[in-house]
């Protein structure tokens, strides 16, 4: 399973609906090429990554052409490249598109392939773990400011952290060896013993935040200035802090940390766009689900309340169906 001078094997899936391979998973697999062998998936830019490589502009790791040692149009076509020691899936969780299970499924080795998770929302894990059972899983959320300008090309703002996590004992050695890796290409990545927990106060921001922008297409900064805007964001806010209280145990106190993260975005994201709102954007679905969805149904089964929230997963739903029906 290692090649020469011990290279791990890395096979690393970026299949994003419609817009091909994302900025953050060009960043995580170049900083892993540093010391691994990195297989990619490129779907719509592929002739450009397959003839350029990737070109890199990052605030943190500087400027470089990052050429990885295999690009691929599909999963199937990756295989003659195995077998793989890790999966790094960084597409977009849209549950009611796709299943991510299914795309990964011809690289995966039973019981010995390590899936990694970059991904926002919560309950990303479930699928994976009912359909391979048996392998090590590895969840990690991403705090970094990045885009893909033009296929093949991506812009890196400021720094960037990770927080790696795992669901069960069986898994944390295999995420250790990851977590070294990354560290190997400079990466800022710390460890969460609750990653349940860290996803849910990632959440809180992105539920809040993107939600609003998305639908109502405007950024972070024409958001807090807006005071019927803004009082949205600080509704789903609340009421997603009240839901992770019932769920994980935690006090939150969400009418002030609510208005501290309003404030503090107000103050450091200027004109700053969500994921969410720049999918709406191009006429791609939004991670609804994941960033609303599941918070909503988990605040149904311990006896809370959500209207605001409801609304909200509502009308970027039925925007989800309109993108799928164009």
């Amino acid at each position: 399973r290692y090649v020469r001078r011990k290279l791990i094997q890395i096979k690393y899936v970026i299949y994003f609906f419609k817009v091909g391979t994302g900025a953050v998973g060009s960043i995580y697999s170049w900083r892993l090429s540093q010391s691994c062998q990195v297989t990619t998936v490129c779907r719509s830019n592929y002739e450009a990554v397959k003839k350029n490589g990737f070109i890199m502009e990052s605030a943190k790791f500087g400027r470089d052409i990052f050429r990885p040692h295999n690009v691929v149009f599909t999963v199937q076509e990756a295989i003659q490249y195995g077998p793989f020691d890790y999966i790094l899936v960084t597409l977009k969780c849209l549950p009611d598109i796709y299943s991510i299970p299914d795309i990964i499924a011809p690289a995966v080795t039973l019981k010995e392939t390590g899936i990694v998770l970059i991904q926002n929302g919560l309950g990303v894990e479930e699928s994976i773990v009912k359909q391979f059972p048996d392998n090590p899983l590895i969840s990690i959320v991403a705090y970094i400011a990045t885009l893909q300008e033009e296929p093949g090309k991506t812009r890196h703002l400021g720094g960037e952290s990770l927080c790696m996590g795992v669901l069960d004992e069986n898994s944390r050695s295999k995420a250790i060896v990851f977590m070294d890796r990354l560290k190997q290409g400079g990466v800022n990545v710390g460890w969460s013993d609750n990653i349940e927990q860290t996803r849910w106060e990632k959440v809180f921001w992105n539920g809040g935040f993107g939600s609003v922008c998305a639908i109502l297409r405007l950024d972070t900064t024409e958001v807090t200035r807006n005071p019927k805007a803004r009082d949205m964001v600080k509704k789903i806010m609340i009421e997603l802090m009240k839901a992770a209280e019932l769920a994980t145990g935690v006090e939150y106190k969400p009418e002030a940390r609510s208005e501290a993260m309003i404030e503090n975005t107000a103050q450091g994201h200027n004109h700053y766009k969500p994921s969410m709102q720049l999918d709406m954007e191009r006429g791609n679905p939004v991670e609804v689900e994941v960033i609303l969805g599941t918070a909503m149904r988990s605040a149904a089964k311990n006896g809370l309340a959500v209207p605001t929230i409801k609304t909200v997963y509502d009308l970027l739903r039925a925007m989800n169906i309109h993108f799928a029906n164009q």
